[in-house]
Order: structure tokens, then sequence, then C-alpha cells
């Protein structure tokens, strides 16, 4: 039974990973990418990051990451072109972080963390439109 909680934690915690990577390419992909790409700046990649790791853009000083020991440093933030100089660049998003197994690793040694990998692709471009009524 202990298995079966280790094995739906880590699940979840995956999806956390993959759902926040995605989160934040989304968060600077809705940026418009011309005249200037907003998105490239030190200001929004920082913001995709904090939205990763704690879910919000301006986290406060004790909010805890949603994944225990996950930090700002396990997210990376890329571009192609790497100056964003096109109107059609490409932001791509990937963290990492580890999850400590609560029982596989005294069944196992050597198991006591898994690592947990995720990326997304996002093209910028931003919102033009107008919003449905």
């Amino acid at each position: 039974m202990a298995g079966g909680v280790d094995f739906g934690m880590a699940f979840s915690a995956h999806a956390t990973v993959g759902k926040s990577v995605r989160d934040a390419g989304r968060f600077l992909g809705s940026f418009p990418s011309s005249p200037t790409a907003v998105a490239c700046s030190d200001w929004a990649i920082t913001k995709a990051k904090n939205l990763a790791i704690y879910g919000k853009l301006n986290p406060g000083a004790g909010d805890l990451p949603l994944i225990s020991g996950w930090q700002t440093s396990d997210v990376t933030v890329s571009f192609n072109p790497a100056d964003c100089s096109t109107e059609d660049y490409k932001i791509t998003v990937s963290a990492t972080a580890q999850y400590s197994t609560l029982a596989l690793g005294a069944v196992l040694p050597g198991i006591g963390t898994l690592p947990l990998r995720a990326q997304h692709v996002e093209s910028a471009g931003g919102f033009d439109g107008d919003l449905p009524p």
C-alpha cells in the first residue's frame, strides 16, 4: 500500500512540474512579440519562473514552492532566436525537480529520489484580438 501511495505522490509531482512549465510558457507567450519582445525581458522571465515554482507571479516571503525543495534556479527559459529578433520566435521553458520517495528507497537502496523533468515550447505573439462576449 505504501508503494501505491508513493507512486501516486510521484505521479502528482510530475504532473505539477508539467503544468507549471506550461503555465510559465503560456504566460511568456501572451506578450505581444512586436515592436518589442517583452517576454525576453528579465522582468518577464523572473515572473514566469515564480509562476512555475510558486503558482503565482509575486510570491510572498512565506510562500512555499509547489514541490518541496523546488527553486527558481531549477527552471530554464530560452528563446529561438536567442535575441527575440523575429516576430515569430519560440519560447522554451524547462524544469527539473527532485521527488523524495517515501518507501521505494527503503526497499531499493540508492533510489531515494527521482528526477522529474518537463519542457514546454510556446510560440510568441500575444493576444491581439478582442475578448469574446
